[in-house]
């Protein structure tokens, strides 16, 4: 996307606005003796306009860390401009920052490159609010902050994002080998996630105060996550939900890792576990990755052949799992991680799935980011009524922003 494409969007400016009035002044003195017969035209008779969301939106961004009882929260959301000044820039992380502070040194720097943000720390919400809540949810041995690309591209197009720290199958949980994923926990912190988010819409000396619309909630999940994102709106709690590379959104089965296990690679026995729930009562997105080493593509066409309409199914072109990480950018630009083999104590499977998709026959990480940025954006602000219709969605307009880099784009029924 070229850097004109990504500049944000800001009020016109003072020769904008003279020549606006002007104009408008000339329109109405030339039409005082006569009927200007296209002003008749109705507003349900002006066809909606697709827009291109791959680049930022108009809103400069928050970032709070809030506490569930025993697990952090992050949270990004459209900040008001004008209140930035005294607080705290915001302008990177790694991932060992998510690790306890003893733990940190052992972290080879290849494991935890440096990510870019672009926020502030705990600013006053913009007062266009309360804007829709979207529940992240993190992949298998991920983090809360892992798709922060993601959260703040959504924050800058008017939506609160909150991304719980998943204890029971997070990094720090697969590095000690103590994950366990019974009772899905991770259905329950995002949850436990809208409820804080409820409370701090109301707590007095919040910087959310007043920002967050919890009628209006949506869940977005990766891999194990989008299981959870899926789960989440079976029960009825979300507006729509996203899944990306999910794990099927299915009641758990004995498998303590937390992925499908072996029936991902079962078809018959997928179609069986699928046919006999009903699936989620609401409209559907599914981003999946074309040469994805941890979910095959098949079984997430059969979980998309499952979902009730309205729904999208977008399959990014040669890329991989990771392809929907803030890691997989920087662990192409390095050369992949399969090459430290021998020098740290890390399994080669382990290593070959953190660079799925992330190595230099991958597809550029940055199409990706910019073809999920774009879906995502235009699924919720179709679903919670900012576009009238879901034109930026339309097979003939996302291929033209996109040509080539997706594999199969579709979707199916009523909008």
């Amino acid at each position: 996307m070229s850097e004109p494409a990504r500049r944000r969007a800001g009020p016109p400016t003072a020769v904008t606005s003279v020549v606006l009035v002007l104009a408008m002044a000339a329109v109405v003195a030339c039409s005082a003796d006569r009927v200007d017969r296209s002003a008749t035209t109705t507003a349900r008779e002006v066809e909606p306009v697709p827009v291109d969301y791959s680049g930022r939106g108009p809103y400069p961004l928050g970032f709070a860390r809030l506490s569930l009882p025993d697990r952090d929260v992050v949270v990004f959301y459209p900040a008001d401009g004008d209140r930035l000044e005294g607080t705290t820039p915001v302008t990177a992380y790694t991932s060992a920052d998510v690790l306890p502070e003893q733990l940190r040194g052992f972290v080879p720097p290849e494991f935890s490159p440096v990510i870019p943000l672009d926020a502030h720390r705990d600013p006053p919400a913009n007062p266009d609010g309360p804007f829709p809540l979207v529940l992240y949810s993190h992949g298998f041995g991920g983090f809360n902050l892992i798709a922060s690309q993601q959260a703040e591209h959504l924050a800058s197009w008017g939506f609160v994002v909150a991304a719980p720290e998943h204890k029971e199958r997070d990094l720090l949980a697969t590095a000690l080998g103590q994950v366990d994923t019974q009772g899905d926990p991770d259905v329950r912190d995002l949850r436990n996630t809208r409820a804080l988010l409820e409370v701090e819409n109301t707590r007095t000396g919040s910087p959310l105060l007043g920002a967050v619309d919890v009628a209006r909630v949506a869940a977005i999940g990766h891999s194990a996550g989008g299981r959870a994102a899926g789960l989440l709106a079976r029960e009825g709690m979300v507006a729509t939900w996203i899944g990306q590379a999910p794990v099927p959104p299915l009641p758990r089965t004995d498998d303590p890792g937390g992925n499908a296990g072996a029936e991902l690679a079962d078809g018959s026995a997928l179609a069986q576990r699928l046919a006999a729930v009903s699936p989620p009562p609401v409209p559907s997105m599914i981003i999946a990755a074309q040469d994805d080493g941890a979910i095959p593509l098949a079984s997430v066409q059969q979980v998309f052949a499952w979902l009730a309409p309205p729904k999208t199914l977008a399959v990014l072109a040669g890329a991989g799992h990771n392809a929907f990480t803030d890691l997989c950018a920087p662990i192409r630009a390095q050369g992949g991680l399969t090459r430290f083999a021998g020098s740290i104590p890390v399994p080669i499977q382990i290593l070959q799935l953190g660079e799925d998709g992330c190595t230099e026959s991958s597809p550029d990480p940055q199409i990706a980011y910019d073809v999920i940025d774009h879906l995502m954006t235009a699924q919720l602000r179709w679903v919670f009524g900012f576009d009238p219709a879901p034109v930026s969605l339309a097979p003939a307009y996302v291929e033209s922003l996109f040509p080539g880099a997706l594999s199969t784009y579709e979707t199916t029924g009523p909008r």
